[in-house]
């Protein structure tokens, strides 16, 4: 047996070994989307900007994670273009994670002021209203401080901006609060939850999470077309989803640095793997949390009540993932992903069976809502890109 071991052609089949089973994994794997994807019932007229024949009632501007923008960040550039257009009749919603690493803690005040700083100057700049919901890095990604650096961000931006409704739901509430947009006869119902809230294991604000679901129930019981925000995704085909490219595993290093391109072969399939199957993060779909708190979403989404002329629009919009991703819905119509506002920080996204399109690219997402009672969807990336991909929002 040692004789056998100490072959020349042993260690040959073992790295050949190896070499098949990284090659597996990487085909398994696959390549993140780069380039724009498109399922491929979509035509071509729905890859570029569509021109608005209606008269626009109200906007919304969706975009999160953009709490590390570069000093000159393309996104939020032309994110204020956008704003600026119909200002008096838009809203632009930061998604949560408005403040890398840890939010507003005591020991990195400084530094958070100044990355909410140039997302803040959007508001004010267009005069559009700003809306600032919370996630998981602003609840000092889930430690102890996290309840005293929400109450702190909270009490920044509202000092910062002015009028009502710029943080939502205010003092650590989970929601579920909403808000009829415009205020005179409104063209839908915004409705707005703080998904960390069920994630968090520190101090919190108590509420039973029956009673959520019953508020949540009542307040999509409207003719109104619906628009529930979150941060946290209900699907996703990013990380969060389990969704790795050849990428993650040759280089795993670059999940902690972008710039770390460092292969690591075979043993660099651990983390992703790992991560995965094995440590099972609360701010995953399958930790354990998020498993609960997606079921309990889902569960109260599917309980709306349906008028007589039938139900309205019912999108729910989530950050967290640092892509752009338009999916089908199940209980819902549309689950859309606007996680990308920050350069630094976009990661990898794949592609799934109710993709209709995705993209590894900053942007933001706009929803118009017109007075013929039509709603569109615009994904809208910077750098001279506009809109990438369009669609009429109907109910399924």
């Amino acid at each position: 047996m040692k004789q056998f071991y100490q072959r020349p052609n042993f260690t040959r089949y073992i790295v050949l070994l190896c070499c098949i089973v990284q090659a597996v994994q990487l085909t398994i794997a696959g390549c993140s989307h780069t380039k724009p994807y498109y399922h491929p019932d979509i035509p071509d007229s729905a890859k570029h900007e569509n021109k608005i024949e209606g008269t626009l009632r109200y906007r919304l501007l969706l975009l999160g994670d953009g709490g590390e923008p570069t000093s000159d960040e393309p996104v939020l550039k032309t994110l204020t273009e956008w704003g600026e257009k119909d200002a008096s009749s838009t809203s632009i919603v930061f998604l949560g994670d408005n403040m890398y690493p840890e939010g507003m803690t005591e020991r990195k005040k400084h530094e958070a002021s100044a990355r909410l700083t140039p997302q803040l100057a959007v508001a004010k700049s267009t005069g559009a209203h700003g809306l600032f919901i919370p996630g998981n890095h602003d609840w000092a990604s889930g430690g102890a401080e996290g309840y005293s650096a929400l109450r702190a961000q909270e009490e920044f931006i509202n000092n910062a901006l002015v009028g009502e409704s710029n943080f939502l739901p205010s003092g650590g509430s989970p929601g579920p609060v909403a808000l009829e947009l415009p205020k005179t006869d409104p063209v839908l119902r915004l409705i707005v939850l703080d998904t960390q809230w069920w994630l968090h294991q520190h101090e919190k604000p108590k509420k039973a999470p029956e009673q959520v679901i019953e508020e949540l129930v009542a307040l999509l019981d409207t003719q109104l077309p619906v628009i529930v925000i979150g941060h946290h995704p209900l699907e996703t085909y990013g990380e969060h989803g389990g969704a790795y490219d050849w990428k993650a595993h040759l280089f795993p290093f670059r999940s902690w640095k972008k710039w770390l391109w460092i292969p690591v072969p075979i043993v660099g399939s651990v983390y992703p793997c790992g991560r995965w199957y094995f440590s099972r993060s609360d701010q995953d779909l399958n930790g354990a949390r998020n498993k609960n708190m997606v079921a309990e979403l889902n569960r109260a989404f599917a309980m709306r009540k349906m008028p007589p002329q039938g139900p309205p629009l019912f999108v729910y919009v989530a950050g967290h993932e640092h892509s752009l991703q338009v999916l089908k819905g199940g209980v819902t119509d549309y689950l859309l992903v606007s996680g990308a506002a920050a350069s630094r920080k976009v990661t990898e996204v794949m592609s799934g069976d109710s993709t209709l399109f995705a993209h590894q690219h900053t942007g933001f997402m706009a929803i118009d809502f017109l007075n013929d009672g039509k709603v569109l969807l615009q994904v809208v990336e910077p750098g001279g890109k506009g809109v990438l991909f369009h669609r009429w929002l109907t109910v399924d």
